[in-house]
């Protein structure tokens, strides 16, 4: 009878062990497929080059025009709130802003970097957002999301994403990022 007991001890002790190992396993998988913030299969990225002192000139000024005034919160503040109904890109480039010629790889990498995290950013900007870089992520030519970034401050705004994009937001991934779009461009 004890050899009966101790070998029900064995199993329900190794099983239990084989059952932990499992569970460890299945975690590591979740954290290697991390979900992208859009489902899309096109980004485009746009680009303004636009000095500080321009900008410093543009806001010093008594009174903006209304296409000043409409740069001004597109550069500096959080529009759009939503996906516009109208054509965004319309804006971007009415505004000077440039589209870079993305290759396939860079939509991959650039679509790796939006992308659910692990981790929470540890540094918060300490200065005003410059967004001279905007990308769109489109599904079937359709804006599913749009990402600003000012790579200066580490500022971000995310529209449309339908997961939870706070994890966003580390110094890595403004570099990774800006090695893609930008790799000659090391300031």
């Amino acid at each position: 009878m004890r050899k009966y007991i101790f070998v029900l001890i064995v199993i329900v002790i190794s099983s239990c062990n084989n059952s932990n190992k499992v569970e460890v396993a299945s975690k590591k998988a979740v954290k290697k497929e991390l979900r992208p913030f859009f489902d899309s299969d096109k980004i485009d990225h746009y680009y303004l080059n636009f000095s500080d002192h321009d900008f410093s000139k543009l806001i010093m000024k008594d009174i903006n025009t209304e296409k000043e005034t409409e740069f001004i919160t597109l550069f500096v503040h959080h529009f759009p709130d939503t996906i516009p109904k109208e054509n965004f890109e319309k804006i971007l480039l009415k505004h000077n802003y440039k589209k870079s010629d993305l290759t396939i790889k860079q939509q991959k990498d650039i679509q790796n970097v939006f992308s659910e995290k692990d981790s929470s950013p540890d540094a918060y900007a300490s200065c005003a957002a410059e967004y001279r870089d905007i990308f769109i992520f489109k599904k079937k030519e359709k804006t599913v999301g749009i990402a600003k970034i000012c790579f200066k401050c580490g500022r971000y705004q995310i529209i449309g994403s339908k997961l939870d994009t706070n994890g966003f937001g580390l110094w890595s991934e403004f570099d990774r990022l800006k090695n893609i779009v930008r790799p000659n461009n090391k300031t």
